[in-house]
């Protein structure tokens, strides 16, 4: 395994270690107490990764504003040292929800998900099958030529670690997005489409005999989307992670393409993917 050490220098040099890598400035500016609580060094290593995901959405009771929807997802990465970001199956996740739209600008989320983690020996990775249970809500406004949203999650996972310990750890994320509606061509056969992006806080709460620090993961994402026909939706981006390990002293940083597709049996027009759960985790 090949890490980056980031030695203790002065002032001026960690400042300049810093600027040449936004993702751990960021990181630094929204959680610094995780950062600097720790008196070991850090270290920094790059994986790269890729998201592929296909959703099927479903109306379900439409008088009380219910609908459903099914999630599939495949998560590949590469290691330290293998520079293909589709070398290894890192897990695979089923993720149904039920969905309550009936404000305006407000949608909430009710889902599990059940995530199997293959063991990755050359990054470290055991092999763990995790259960989730979600409650999520999306505010979004109106702009001129596009669409905010915030957005705050919280869920519970449940595993067993490598160590044969079950645990049991909340997580609470938060994610800011703006999508950009593109203009539109007549006779073009793509329609409705958009440049989007994200970036998104996790917090973890576990024991302290698990891990003593409760940043987790800073995610950033930039995609497009759009209408491949009224009920298919295609979404082709990159996507940008930050991850620290339980030890509290590494940092994995995660890289690479993210796609997806999603069918609504009921076409409900524009389609920005606002929940989509890209990332590597």
């Amino acid at each position: 395994m090949k890490l980056i050490s980031v030695p203790r220098r002065t002032h001026y040099t960690i400042i300049g270690w810093l600027v040449s890598r936004p993702v751990v400035v960021i990181a630094m500016w929204l959680w610094p107490s995780c950062l600097y609580a720790q008196t070991p060094p850090y270290e920094l290593g790059f994986i790269p990764a890729s998201v592929e995901e296909i959703d099927v959405a479903f109306p379900l009771v439409n008088k009380w504003h219910l609908s459903g929807q099914a999630d599939v997802q495949l998560v590949t990465q590469g290691a330290y040292t293998n520079s293909n970001p589709f070398a290894y199956a890192q897990r695979f996740v089923f993720r149904p929800w039920l969905i309550y739209s009936g404000f305006n600008h407000m949608t909430f989320y009710a889902g599990y998900a059940r995530n199997k983690k293959y063991a990755i020996k050359e990054a470290g990775n055991p092999e763990i099958l995790e259960h989730r249970i979600i409650l999520m809500g999306t505010y979004s406004q109106k702009l001129p030529k596009g669409s905010m949203f915030e957005q705050v999650r919280f869920e519970t996972k449940f595993f067993e670690d490598q160590n044969g310990v079950h645990q049991t750890i909340p997580r609470l994320r938060a994610r800011f997005g703006v999508n950009h509606f593109l203009r539109q061509g007549a006779r073009s056969a793509i329609q409705q489409h958009n440049v989007s992006y994200y970036i998104e806080l996790m917090l973890k709460f576990p024991s302290k005999d698990y891990a003593k620090s409760r940043f987790d993961i800073l995610r950033q994402s930039v995609y497009y989307s759009a209408g491949l026909t009224k009920n298919l939706t295609m979404l082709a981006g990159i996507i940008g992670q930050m991850q620290l390990r339980t030890n509290g002293k590494q940092f994995d940083v995660y890289w690479g393409p993210t796609v997806a597709l999603k069918w609504n049996f009921r076409p409900r027009g524009r389609e920005t993917f606002d929940h989509i759960d890209g990332g590597a985790d």
